[in-house]
């Protein structure tokens, strides 16, 4: 595998539609099927095609999306599994009411995930990407996952008011599957916030804000967005964005905390495994009365060597009978004797 490049690029969003449970909810997955009071199953599931708008179908529902239909749920219920064979939905409530052949079933993604319809590849400059066709979704049946993931940084908005972004507050987005490739250039497909990254899981308060102009793609290594400029991200503020430094700022923030034992300063117990290199002096400073004690993990409740706490050194005694070899400058006792390995 060649090393990795920095590739980023321009989303115009200007004639796409983002689609959420906080934005566009109903205007989604529209679909039709029979409810029964009591059950988790909505059976012969079939798509809606006269709602009197343009919606995505049955082909797009995933598990983990959410299912609202008026007089069957009382809310937003999550899919747990889709059988598109048999056309049978499995959601985690059962359902409040009967009907069969119920209209205006609307599906939309979960909270952390979107989908943008049609959104348009704008890159400035000649290096790569120069289309949507270098990028995969981590799902996808061709993505190589020896290859970087790609990924969006989006403008946020708070949940109660999605079409209002947030001056200056960005979040970071996992392209996991490409819906549609409409042409080179313009492509709809699905955003996933991180799992796995604390730095970048979205905040329960806020969501991607479904009214913006630009989005800024990107490739990730390490989990972590490359730079861009400012035209790419859509900043008007006069600086681009670069992820590398939020995730190291973070990083160090925890390691200086010093909160819960996790950070440094250190404190509460440690176990390393391994050898450690250390370069310069250390100076071990025992704040109570207790001994600075080294042992042998195999015998723990043995010190090999220890210094108590009004200074005295005190080695292991060797009792085993057999005396161990002479090494130059060696020292070791016996109950009765002393030893010295000299020339």
């Amino acid at each position: 595998m060649a090393n990795p490049n920095v590739q980023f690029a321009g989303l115009d969003l200007s004639n796409a539609t983002i689609y959420s449970t906080q934005s566009n909810f109903n205007a989604f997955i529209r679909v039709k099927g029979d409810f029964t009071a009591g059950s988790p199953n909505v059976t012969n599931v079939v798509n809606q095609n006269d709602a009197g708008g343009t919606y995505y179908g049955t082909s797009s529902i995933m598990p983990g999306m959410f299912l609202m239909s008026s007089g069957e749920t009382t809310q937003f219920t999550k899919i747990l599994s889709y059988n598109q064979g048999t056309g049978t939905i499995v959601l985690e409530q059962n359902a409040s009411g009967t009907a069969t052949t119920a209209t205006n079933v609307r599906i939309a993604p979960p909270k952390g995930m979107y989908f943008v319809k049609s959104g348009s590849f704008n890159k400035q400059g000649s290096g790569d990407p120069q289309d949507w066709r270098a990028v995969t979704g981590s799902e996808d049946a061709n993505y190589d996952n020896t290859q970087p993931k790609w990924g969006v940084v989006a403008q946020l908005a708070n949940t109660s008011t999605p079409t209002s972004g947030i001056t200056g507050l960005y979040g970071q987005y996992t392209i996991t599957k490409i819906q549609d490739r409409i042409s080179t250039n313009l492509t709809s497909f699905f955003l996933t916030s991180s799992t796995t990254v604390n730095i970048f899981k979205e905040d329960a308060s806020k969501c991607v804000a479904s009214a913006q102009g630009v989005m800024l793609i990107s490739s990730m290594e390490n989990n972590l967005m490359t730079i861009a400029a400012a035209g790419d991200a859509g900043t008007n503020q006069g600086y681009g964005l670069a992820a590398y430094q939020t995730a190291v700022g973070a990083q160090i923030s925890a390691l200086t905390s010093g909160s819960g034992g996790t950070g440094f300063p250190f404190s509460g117990s440690a176990q390393i495994t391994g050898s450690i290199g250390l370069t310069g002096s250390q100076a071990n400073l025992i704040q109570s009365a207790e001994n600075f004690i080294i042992k042998n993990a195999t015998a723990p409740t043995q010190s090999l060597f220890e210094v108590k706490g009004d200074g005295v050194a005190v080695f292991r005694a060797n009792n085993s009978g057999t005396p161990p070899s002479v090494v130059l400058g060696g020292l070791y006792f016996t109950t009765e004797s002393a030893f010295l390995g000299v020339n």
